[in-house]
């Protein structure tokens, strides 16, 4: 059977008269009893698909004549995927499943589905007309394989005809989430380090900050990777990031970059590193040769490529008392980053192995630069003295 269009052919809806050839679908949503009104004259084209799916008055305008596939009755999908059997969804968004029956010598009364919907879908239930649908959100991915069918009598009764779908529910999109923490490290401040956070979920993106997690007042600029790359760096530092995608968002922890000098970065510094010559960076070595050796010149805080004079410690006898002072040093430049020099002042009276002790009050000083001084009453004993230093991790 052939159905021709006439554009100038009025219709009655509701008691209002619209034109047959403007208006060839009207979707009333009325929440959980939306239901579809269409007009069998015409058959809805893919062209309104879209809007469909919007629930929007749909109008598709010059449809014209259409052929109902030589008068043979089927039902067909006119939405989400038209004129499949498969129904494409996604969970938690919404589907509008909208099918119609053609063909068909009588409108349909009443419409059934047969087999279990997928949770948060619902059945439209149309009566008294040729189109019907299935609407909600589905919340479980899956294959679901249902029936639908057209009665040509109320109450699902009388003449009918089947179609079979499937609704295919691929995952939905979830807030992404962290499986893999970006680490707390302690470096030396010659080197570069990488920072690296694991996430799973859809198209997520990336913004590391400098700060504790949480804090978004310092983005770096660029750092959009997974990955981060920080250093040489002179200081502690603190850095997370944040990951997000369309549907939330999540903080990694916060990641502490110590930074802990040593030997190894003192020599660095001081004789490169592209790569190092190691017979002049050896601990051992004297390669500025005013007799103190890499290692030495390195505790005190001289310079290993310069001779160094020591004019800050002096001997004095004043008013029958001697008098020993010096000048400390703080670990403040290249490679003594997280470290400080610490003095200790000992004395003896024979200078043998054992005899040395140190003399009250002038042990563990830590350099900040400052003056110290050691008066001492003359006696007619021999007395010697030593200054010790070492350098250690910051207390």
């Amino acid at each position: 059977m052939q159905m021709k269009m006439l554009k100038n052919n009025k219709i009655k809806f509701y008691g209002k008269q619209l034109p047959k050839a403007g208006i060839t679908s009207l979707i009333l949503n009325k929440g959980a009893a939306s239901h579809f009104i269409t007009y069998e004259s015409q058959f809805i084209g893919s062209a309104a698909i879209t809007q469909i799916i919007k629930w929007s008055s749909v109008t598709v305008a010059s449809l014209g004549a259409y052929d109902a596939v030589s008068g043979a009755t089927q039902i067909t999908q006119i939405a989400p995927s038209s004129g499949s059997s498969t129904v494409p969804a996604k969970a938690g968004e919404l589907l509008n499943l909208v099918y119609q029956i053609t063909g068909a010598p009588h409108r349909a009364q009443s419409w059934a589905v047969i087999g279990e919907l997928p949770e948060g879908l619902n059945h439209l239930n149309s009566t008294n007309s040729n189109t019907d649908g299935i609407t909600g959100i589905p919340t479980q991915p899956g294959n679901y394989i249902i029936r639908v069918r057209a009665y040509k009598s109320s109450n699902n009764s009388g003449y009918n005809y089947t179609k079979t779908f499937t609704i295919e529910i691929a995952p939905g999109s979830e807030p992404p989430v962290i499986s893999s923490q970006p680490e707390s490290l302690t470096i030396t401040s010659v080197k570069k380090t990488t920072l690296q956070v694991t996430a799973s979920g859809n198209e997520m993106k990336y913004q590391w900050y400098q700060g504790v997690s949480g804090n978004t007042s310092t983005p770096l600029a660029g750092a959009t990777n997974q990955s981060l790359e920080i250093g040489p760096l002179l200081a502690d530092s603190n850095y997370w990031v944040q990951v997000s995608n369309g549907v939330g968002t999540v903080g990694s922890q916060t990641a502490t970059i110590k930074i802990l000098d040593n030997y190894t970065s003192w020599a660095e510094k001081n004789f490169g590193a592209n790569p190092i010559d190691a017979e002049i960076s050896d601990p051992a070595k004297d390669p500025d040769g005013d007799g103190l050796t890499n290692k030495f010149e390195y505790i005190i805080g001289s310079s290993p490529i310069e001779q160094s004079l020591d004019q800050d410690t002096a001997i004095l006898i004043k008013n029958s008392k001697i008098e020993l002072s010096f000048m400390t040093k703080s670990t403040k430049g290249e490679g003594y980053a997280g470290l400080e020099r610490v003095y200790t002042v000992e004395e003896s009276n024979d200078i043998s192995k054992d005899s040395w002790k140190t003399v009250p009050k002038y042990q563990n000083i830590i350099g900040n630069g400052q003056k110290i001084t050691i008066s001492e009453s003359i006696n007619n004993g021999k007395k010697y003295y030593r200054l010790k230093v070492h350098i250690r991790k910051k207390s």
